[in-house]
């Protein structure tokens, strides 16, 4: 008997008008478009388990999930036949064949995010929902230093919300790269890590940004680390600024290559970040 075939996608979206990836009865998803677009191409009992979940406004170039579909598809057919039937703001990437028993988010080695902040002192009018607006003047020097504390394996207390649901593996995860990287116009935060809290990511640059106003000293970032204490922190970076970049996988899964403006190299479970 034959096997029924698993798939790995590489999933692009613009967060803006999704209520974030997970499946939610009467909202507007991303795993939920996928599961139609596998209905319109006859496989309507698809199910798509993504590698982590990305909340309301978080956008996404390099998601990932699996499917495991009746048909057999050549990737190069599915890419096509997925894409005709997903809307404009979201789109499949890249399909490859996965072994027998793949699991997106089980076999996942890590994960990439940037943080995207323009920095201006009047509104930028086009793109807003792509990028968080800092209006002040921010000192990188002073980021970079504070976020060396994080490089190695932490209780991530201090920069985890409450998910609503049991936390199953406790606040302690291990981050392999952390950048604050100039650019045109603004900076980027990117962090690569085995696994994340929720909210981790947005926490981290809100406290972080707390340091680039002056408010606050890089030395003061590691006292809220070493706080485990989520009231020490500074505040929630709002969702529109983040980007899952990347999901880590054996070499012969992970996607070749990096995202532009990341250098090589910079590298920093179930993703909440």
């Amino acid at each position: 008997m034959r096997a029924v075939p698993t798939y790995l996608l590489t999933i692009a979206y613009h967060g803006t008008a999704f209520h974030g990836w997970q499946w939610q009865e009467g909202f507007r998803t991303v795993q939920q478009a996928l599961h139609e677009a596998f209905a319109a191409i006859g496989c309507p009992d698809t199910h798509v388990e993504g590698a982590g979940r990305t909340d309301a406004g978080v956008h996404a170039l390099g998601q990932c999930a699996h499917a495991t579909i009746a048909r057999d598809f050549a990737p190069e057919r599915l890419l096509l036949a997925l894409n005709t039937n997903l809307p404009d703001d979201v789109a499949v990437q890249r399909v490859v064949r996965a072994p027998d028993g793949f699991h997106a988010r089980f076999h996942a080695r890590g994960k990439r995010y940037a943080y995207r902040c323009v920095t201006a002192p009047v509104r930028p009018a086009i793109g807003r929902d792509l990028y968080h607006w800092v209006r002040r003047p921010v000192d990188l020097a002073a980021m970079r230093q504070a976020a060396r504390c994080l490089v190695g394996r932490h209780d991530f207390a201090s920069f985890a919300s409450n998910p609503g649901y049991p936390r199953k593996r406790g606040t302690v995860r291990a981050l392999h790269r952390v950048h604050v990287l100039r650019r045109p116009g603004g900076f980027d935060f990117v962090v690569q890590g085995g696994g994340f809290l929720y909210n981790m990511v947005r926490n981290l640059v809100g406290t972080l940004l707390e340091v680039g106003y002056g408010n606050r000293t890089p030395a003061w970032f590691a006292e809220v680390l070493a706080a485990r204490d989520r009231r020490a922190a500074g505040p929630t970076a709002p969702p529109h600024g983040l980007y899952l970049l990347r999901v880590l996988y054996a070499a012969d899964l992970s996607p070749a290559g990096d995202e532009p403006g990341v250098p090589r190299g910079a590298d920093g479970g179930g993703d909440e970040g």
